[in-house]
């Protein structure tokens, strides 16, 4: 039987060059994440990273029985990526798999450790286990509470560089945490340990053991799929909610807009989550450009309000502000949201606020939004009805990650980060639908005037009653 010395790893994995810069890297950071698209040998590389870290454990710190993890979101996809794989992967001198349990164990000779294969139904079944290495396979399935809590079983007696690896592709209801702490590198204000998450981009084209055919169906499928897919781009996913997105196009470097167009400011508020403020500047063509954002928690509705004001220039010349229509809801005898954003206006500048209570047609509303989103071509360019400020950094980062909802099939799921969106889309139903003919949109404002009009007749009948 062929001792360890007798083996070099490199000869058991024959790790392709991007595979051999995510093993540096466990040398130095205790969090990586390799992957980004199809094709890059992710699965393969974490399988045999965990067989490395126990035999090292063993050599290093004479540590026995130790254990580390590999976790799916199923059973069904450990079967499929792992299980089915390492019995003929794993050479027969090296341990023996238990079926029942789920559970590679390496012969005595090796320590004894063990791969523990497991899913990620209910983590709160793990709460009294420790690994000294977890894999997550397919990170962007799971919520960031997930992450959260598989860090606090993340530890073994006697070993101090325990490891967190994973593998994922773009997409998936962790697309967004996933990308903002590894791809943004930003944190939460608490996390301590933010100089060892590293990111390794690994593409199709980096495995040079994919046969021609891989490639081929990769690119031939829809655009948004083929992005993301084969080249890793994680602002388009499969289930994104607004595939019309491309940054390349909807995104700007900051210009001195215009005094003569129009602007307004639209909010959608929270204070647990972000309240969402958003600055639009209207062009006279009719588009759109989010030039300044507000993007906060734990903002009372009067600190909201304090707070536009002092990011809005004395000379801009804001027309009216549209806000969430929950705010207009009052509990008992107090005042109302919109109440005390107006008082507030009131106070700081001896005016009136002109507060409009946005429209919350969700799903046409989302049309609207679309119509604004979508590419068009102008001179040879495309180009598109709405442009963001590259300042506007949670708006960038959070319209391209919503997924759709997995019951209400034309509404995006509001378990994602939303709140830019919906402050969007309130300014954005204040104005006309694009895809609206010139004559259609004269006669929805003649509607308009006429309803308004009959409003005010009703109303000086009764003043003279």
């Amino acid at each position: 039987m062929p001792t360890l010395e007798k083996v070099k790893f490199s000869q058991l994995t024959h790790f392709t060059p991007k595979q051999d810069e995510a093993n540096e890297a466990i040398k130095k950071f205790k969090f990586i994440l390799y992957g980004g698209a199809m094709g890059g040998g992710k699965s393969y590389w974490l399988r045999w990273e965990l067989v490395k870290l126990v035999l090292y454990y063993y050599q290093k710190y004479k540590s026995r029985n130790v254990m580390v993890g590999l976790f799916c979101e199923d059973y069904p996809a450990l079967q499929d990526r792992h299980l089915n794989k390492i019995r003929f992967e794993f050479p027969d001198w090296l341990g023996q798999y238990n079926a029942q349990f789920h559970n590679f164990t390496f012969y005595p000779e090796f320590g004894g450790g063990i791969i523990a294969f497991r899913n990620l139904d209910d983590v709160s079944k793990y709460q009294s286990a420790e690994f000294a290495a977890i894999a997550v396979d397919e990170l962007t399935k799971n919520p960031k509470e997930t992450f959260d809590f598989l860090r606090t079983r993340l530890r073994w007696p006697g070993i101090e560089n325990v490891k967190f690896i994973a593998g994922t592709n773009p997409g998936g209801i962790g697309h967004n945490w996933v990308r903002k702490i590894w791809l943004d590198k930003e944190f939460d204000e608490n996390e301590q340990e933010k100089e060892l998450f590293c990111f390794i981009q690994a593409k199709a084209e980096d495995n040079p053991y994919l046969d021609p055919s891989y490639f081929k169906s990769l690119e031939s499928l829809p655009e948004a799929l083929r992005k993301a897919y084969l080249e890793g781009d994680w602002d388009i996913f499969k289930g994104q909610y607004f595939t019309e997105w491309r940054r390349d196009i909807h995104t700007i470097q900051p210009f001195i807009l215009p005094e003569d167009w129009k602007r307004i400011i639209t909010i959608d508020y929270g204070y647990s989550k972000p309240s969402a403020a958003y600055w639009l500047a209207i062009d006279p063509a009719g588009s759109i450009y989010a030039y300044r954002e507000l993007y906060e928690t734990q903002l009372t509705y009067t600190a909201l309000a304090r707070k536009i004001l002092n990011m809005t220039e004395a000379k801009e010349k804001i027309d009216y502000w549209v806000a969430d229509p929950s705010i207009w809801a009052k509990k008992g005898d107090e005042f109302a949201g919109n109440e005390l954003i107006e008082q507030e206006y009131y106070n700081i500048t001896g005016k009136r606020l002109r507060l409009i209570q946005g429209n919350n047609d969700r799903i046409n509303g989302w049309r609207v939004v679309r119509e604004y989103l979508k590419p068009f071509l102008k001179d040879n360019k495309l180009e598109a009805r709405i442009k963001v400020f590259v300042i506007c950094d949670n708006l960038i980062k959070t319209l391209p990650s919503l997924v759709y909802d997995p019951i209400k099939a034309e509404d995006l799921d509001t378990d994602g980060e939303d709140h830019a969106a919906d402050s969007l889309r309130y300014g954005i139903m204040t104005k006309p639908n694009p895809a609206l003919t010139t004559e259609q949109i004269r006669e929805i404002n003649f509607k308009k005037r006429m309803k308004k009009a009959d409003k005010n007749r009703q109303m000086f009948k009764m003043t003279n009653y």
